[in-house]
């Protein structure tokens, strides 16, 4: 099955050449076409005028009618929807730390297993999104490059470190999904997991509510 950016592209180069190809027909004929002697009739000006006028404005009208499909199969599926939910990913060495900032308004780590066996070892090692929402990631990064990515659910955002990159994915169903770091930010960057848990809506505003109360519990707790 053909992915949906590779037909985009195709798409795209295909009708830059059509274009590309109307245009120099058009120019061919305009060149090649026979041409009156100097000093002809006068009234051959007016029909002249007009091919040269056809010729010229052909190319806008028909970039003008590419434009329209062109901007919807490029570049609307690419433009940022609305937010449902935003989640700063910051990349650190050797883990993950997640901020909700709509809801919830909390943030914890996702460290790294010992083992590539092991079993994360709290509750808060992953991040729980609602289904069918749009997922908002602002990723950061400290000390060398990371790339967040999850490749079942289409979620993919390069972390690096002085500037802020952002993305988003809607996961459809509902289940747990497992990605990995696609840069290699060190020896074991392999056992620096990320997981994505969708839920319910219900179920995500349950969680919410528990990580709010439990992290903020623990926060106060270590102080």
């Amino acid at each position: 099955m053909i992915r949906l950016d590779t037909l985009i592209v195709w798409l795209a180069v295909g009708s830059f050449a059509a274009i590309a190809l109307f245009i120099g027909v058009l120019l061919a004929w305009y060149v090649r076409r026979p041409r009156k002697r100097f000093g002809a009739a006068t009234r051959g000006a007016t029909p002249q005028s007009w091919r040269t006028q056809i010729v010229t404005l052909a190319p806008v009208l028909v970039f003008a009618l590419a434009f329209a499909p062109l901007a919807w199969l490029v570049y609307f599926p690419h433009a940022d929807p609305a937010a449902d939910v935003t989640i700063t990913v910051t990349g650190k060495m050797w883990f993950w730390t997640y901020k909700y900032s709509e809801p919830g308004n909390f943030s914890f780590n996702a460290p790294m297993l010992a083992t590539a066996s092991a079993a994360p070892p709290g509750r808060y090692d992953h991040i729980v999104v609602p289904v069918g929402k749009t997922i908002r990631i602002v990723s950061v990064a400290n000390k060398v490059i990371y790339s967040w990515t999850i490749p079942a659910i289409g979620a993919e955002i390069e972390a690096l470190p002085g500037r802020s990159n952002q993305s988003w994915f809607k996961a459809e169903q509902e289940g747990r999904y497992f990605g990995e770091c696609l840069e290699l930010c060190g020896l074991p960057h392999a056992f620096k997991p990320i997981q994505v848990e969708v839920v319910s809506a219900e179920r995500f505003e349950q969680w919410v509510a528990g990580a709010r109360h439990g992290l903020t519990a623990a926060a106060t707790a270590a102080r």
